[in-house]
C-alpha cells in the first residue's frame, strides 16, 4: 500500500502546473457536474431545435432544386459562437455562484439537505433552465406549427408568478 501511495505521488509531482491547476479546478466543481450537464444538454437541444427550424424556413423559401443547399447556407459560425460563449459564461457563473454559496453562505446547495434552503447556485440553475427551456419550446412550437408547447409555458409562467408574487415591474 505505501508502494502504491509513493507512486502515485511521484507521478503527481511530475505533472506540468498547468494540469494541475485544471485538476484542482476539476475536484472543485465535481458536485456541479450534474447541474452542468442539464445546463449544457438544454443549450444544445435549444441550438439543434433553432437550427432545424431557421433550415425549414430557408428551405420553404428556396426554389425547388435549391432546398438543400439553402437550408446548408443558414448555418453560421457567429451564431455558432454565441452558442459556445453561453456555455462557457453559464458554467463560469454557475461556477462563481458555487463558491460564493459554499465559501460565504456556507451551504452546500447541490446537497440533498440543503435543497430546500436558499442557495444562489440553485437559483442560477433553474433560470437558466427555464430560459432555455422556453426557447427550446417556442423552437418547437414553430417546428411543429403547434402552439401547444407555447402555452404551457404561458400557463406555467402565471403560475409562478402567482406563486411567488411576481410583478412585470420586478422582472428584467
Amino acid at each position: 500500500m505505501q508502494r502504491i501511495v509513493n507512486n502515485t505521488l511521484n507521478v503527481i509531482t511530475g505533472l506540468p502546473v498547468n494540469t494541475k491547476l485544471f485538476s484542482v479546478f476539476a475536484a472543485f466543481i465535481t458536485p456541479l457536474s450534474d447541474v452542468i450537464h442539464v445546463v449544457l444538454a438544454l443549450l444544445i437541444a435549444d441550438m439543434v431545435t433553432s437550427v432545424y427550424y431557421q433550415m425549414k424556413v430557408a428551405a420553404e423559401k428556396a426554389e425547388h432544386g435549391k432546398r438543400f443547399r439553402a437550408s446548408l447556407m443558414i448555418i453560421e459560425s457567429g451564431k455558432l459562437r454565441r452558442t459556445l460563449e453561453k456555455m462557457f459564461f453559464y458554467v463560469f457563473m454557475l461556477t462563481l455562484f458555487y463558491a460564493f454559496d459554499v465559501y460565504v453562505l456556507k451551504i452546500k446547495p447541490i446537497d440533498e439537505s440543503s435543497i430546500y434552503t436558499f442557495s444562489i447556485t440553485n437559483l442560477a440553475a433553474v433560470l437558466i433552465s427555464l430560459v432555455e427551456l422556453t426557447s427550446i419550446s417556442a423552437n418547437v412550437s414553430k417546428i411543429t406549427g403547434n402552439p401547444v408547447f407555447d402555452k404551457i409555458v404561458k400557463v406555467f409562467s402565471k403560475k409562478a408568478e402567482k406563486k411567488f408574487d411576481i410583478d412585470k415591474e420586478d422582472t428584467i
